[in-house]
């Protein structure tokens, strides 16, 4: 069974990668992981929002997660979605991705409707009764409608079947309030899942992260995170000066939104220009024009002067 250890370090929420017909692109999902591998990364997490997971059919989820479990071929962890606001859907898709060849699961809380925090604990330890593989939980109340409080989580943590979680909550003062109230819990690792305060995030004691931005820069993600576990304060300024110069590049395609489009297409167009995949995005998100690439080129430029990304 998969650890917590398995959790330190940088967990690259990866990117789905689509052929001209919307179909999984095995060769490029081949060469990413392999990417991945190089770069220094701990574990791989598909079927997130950075995988477009909420659009992906089921088949489409089962055929990325196989593709993924191929190419790395056991030498890092693997890490797959099963969140729904269905609790037997969630089961469903655990039993199938453990067949498939992942190791731990991951989800959010069911989404849509609105629960207590009694039932929000009920149904994570339903959910890992009923899986074949460990939990990471993912915490991300402004997709998934439910926020988990800080003593539900240590709840939760208690079993050793619950290695981890992802926070997302944008709100760096209960990130680390989270991280003081959950000392002693070696069993359980904490990742951050915020680019803008990813360093000070380690410095204070987070000892993982799925950044969005590992499918741009893992090396650099990788880096950031051993200065910051290492508590080399002057390294980890210098490189979330970086981080926080790169960030914009999310939104440049459509300035001043969220939209998929923009968000999932700036880390597609990042790996198209390291010759990786496709920026193509699934129907209906707005495609990355050229236009656009030169705007998210712009912010990634810097990267490539420093020798953090390498352009094809």
């Amino acid at each position: 069974m998969l650890h917590a250890d398995a959790l330190k370090g940088i967990v690259p929420p990866t990117t789905t990668p689509l052929t001209e017909n919307e179909t999984i692109d095995r060769e490029a999902v081949g060469r990413i992981m392999d990417w991945f591998v190089e770069a220094g990364c701990s574990a791989i997490f598909t079927i997130g929002s950075s995988s477009e997971g909420p659009s992906l059919t089921r088949e489409m989820r089962f055929e990325m997660i196989d593709a993924c479990a191929d190419a790395l071929g056991g030498r890092l962890p693997l890490l797959a979605g099963v969140s729904s606001p269905s609790f037997q859907e969630s089961v469903r898709q655990a039993e199938q991705v453990a067949e498939i060849g992942a190791d731990a699961i991951v989800a959010t809380t069911p989404y849509y409707f609105l629960y207590g925090q009694e039932q929000l604990y009920d149904y994570f330890m339903a959910l890992v009764d009923r899986s074949p593989l460990p939990l990471v939980i993912y915490d991300i109340p402004a997709r998934s409608d439910n926020e988990l409080e800080i003593p539900t989580i240590l709840k939760l943590a208690e079993d050793e079947r619950i290695i981890g979680i992802k926070d997302s909550t944008g709100n760096f003062a209960r990130g680390i309030e989270l991280i003081n109230a959950l000392e002693g819990h070696d069993s359980f690792t904490a990742m951050q899942g915020s680019e803008p305060f990813v360093g000070p995030a380690f410095l204070m004691g987070f000892e993982g992260a799925v950044l969005g931005l590992a499918n741009a820069a893992p090396r650099l993600c990788v880096a950031l995170h051993e200065a910051g576990t290492a508590g080399d304060l002057e390294r980890t300024r210098e490189l979330q000066d970086l981080v926080n110069g790169v960030f914009p590049f999310f939104f440049a395609a459509e300035p001043g939104t969220r939209n998929v489009g923009s968000i999932v297409g700036a880390m597609k167009t990042a790996q198209e220009l390291q010759g990786l995949c496709s920026r193509r995005t699934l129907f209906p998100a707005r495609q990355v024009t050229d236009e656009d690439v030169e705007r998210i080129k712009a912010f990634l430029d810097p990267l490539a002067e420093a020798g953090w990304i390498d352009y094809a």
